[in-house]
């Protein structure tokens, strides 16, 4: 079957992404066995700390961001074959990652610990939650900004090795944890510890790709100024409403609907391994591809497919939701409804967060603002009209408030394609 979003050689590509999907399928697998891990073995006071610590320190991840993944997929499609440029690239994009970060950590810190008090934490340990967090984030800044090298060299076999080192390395960590000392802080401290080691082997690979010290290229660098420009205030909304279901919760409702979304939130990792797979080759192919007639292609056969995976994942849930709430643990099974709500929630926000990525590696960020106005009206009318105090009410809430997102990207979408052969 001719598969026209890939290159010519559609033998090697296909058997390129079989390998890949194998691999991804082995460390999505371990992934999801170490997520129902903490689920299962946290009680619910402390799987709520987890889930508060870890909305904050994506909260901050994304800030520290605000377009410059953007604009490495741009520029890098164009200079990655260029040791010194390339290396130029990532060390001005690291250098504004940080300056982004430090913002970013300002704001979100003391909220972080806020939420953790209000939750049943004592000071000291929201202190201590809010340090390792902020150590992992310092990673995850720098891997965020290297991975990009192994992937625009099409490098998957070195992306699956760090993948697969690092899950099993997870399972091993908390294992011993759970035998040794067990509770949120040490399940987060192993997560750090994690992102710091693949931290030090990104180093030791992009060396032989770029020139790490290469200086900070002053034309690229207001490139990216520019993207942070169009993307900041859509990333700092963007954080607020991917983290808004955790904090109306934890203002409105109890410690254990905070653990209770948390829970239901897991069956996300179900579409990693898609999002794998976009992020290492559909992505970089995405933007390299110059032609406009099969950038469109490309564009609906990604959609599409993802549609097709969805729609069966949604069907799986539907029919076996007992089955499915044993494998989180009997302190979440009578969660029925909201778990096919929660799938459903997921599907959408993962259709929306594919369609901003493709958007994003062709640099299509003019006009995203829009979707804030739009946003904030609706959902003023929705917290006028809904419980927010419950699972459900806040789940209905997140969905409905998707409605204008989704409006906006087919509009941004379209002007891309439209205005492509014009730029």
């Amino acid at each position: 079957m001719s598969l026209p979003f890939l290159p010519s050689n559609v033998a090697y590509w296909i058997k390129v992404l079989s390998k890949f999907v194998s691999a991804q399928i082995l460390v999505q697998a371990l992934t999801i066995a170490s997520g129902i891990f903490i689920v299962r073995t946290l009680d619910q006071q402390q799987y709520a700390y987890y889930t508060i610590a870890n909305s904050m320190l994506s909260t901050m991840n994304i800030l520290a961001d605000s377009g410059i993944g953007t604009s490495l997929a741009a520029i890098g499609g164009k200079v990655w074959q260029d040791r010194y440029r390339f290396g130029q690239l990532i060390n001005t994009a690291m250098r504004l990652r940080y300056f982004l970060a430090a913002i970013s950590i300002s704001v979100v810190t003391p909220i972080l610990i806020w939420m953790l008090i209000r939750n049943g934490a004592s000071i000291i340990s929201a202190i201590f939650i809010s340090i390792i967090v902020l150590i992992g984030l310092n990673f995850q800044i720098t891997n965020g900004v290297l991975i990009v090298v192994p992937h625009l060299h099409s490098q998957i076999s070195l992306v699956q090795n760090l993948d697969i080192f690092s899950a099993i390395l997870k399972i091993v960590l908390l294992g011993l944890g759970y035998l040794t000392y067990w509770n949120a802080t040490i399940a987060i401290a192993f997560a750090s510890l994690i992102s710091g080691l693949q931290r030090f082997i990104l180093g030791q690979w992009v060396k032989e790709n770029i020139d790490t010290k290469a200086p900070i290229n002053e034309e690229q660098q207001k490139y990216i100024l520019t993207t942070i420009k169009h993307s900041l205030p859509n990333s700092i909304f963007f954080c607020v409403q991917v983290q808004l279901s955790v904090f109306l919760i934890s203002i409105f409702g109890t410690t254990q609907n905070v653990a209770e979304l948390g829970a239901l939130g897991r069956i996300g990792v179900i579409f990693t391994i898609i999002n794998s797979v976009m992020t290492a080759i559909v992505l970089p192919s995405f933007s390299r591809c110059q032609s406009v007639v099969t950038l469109r292609r490309r564009y609906f056969q990604i959609l599409g497919f993802f549609l097709l995976f969805a729609t069966f994942i949604i069907l799986i849930i539907y029919i076996f939701p007992e089955q499915i709430l044993w494998v989180i643990g009997k302190k979440y099974s009578y969660l029925k409804n909201e778990l096919f709500m929660i799938a459903v929630v997921t599907v959408v926000n993962s259709l929306l967060s594919m369609m901003t990525s493709l958007n994003l590696a062709k640099g299509w960020v003019e006009y995203a603002w829009v979707d804030i106005p739009m946003k904030l009206f609706l959902q003023i009318f929705l917290l006028m009209n809904l419980d927010i105090s419950s699972i459900k009410g806040v789940v209905i809430f997140s969905l409905l408030s998707q409605i204008s997102s989704f409006l906006v990207s087919l509009m941004i979408t379209y002007r891309g394609f439209s205005n492509y052969n014009k730029i």
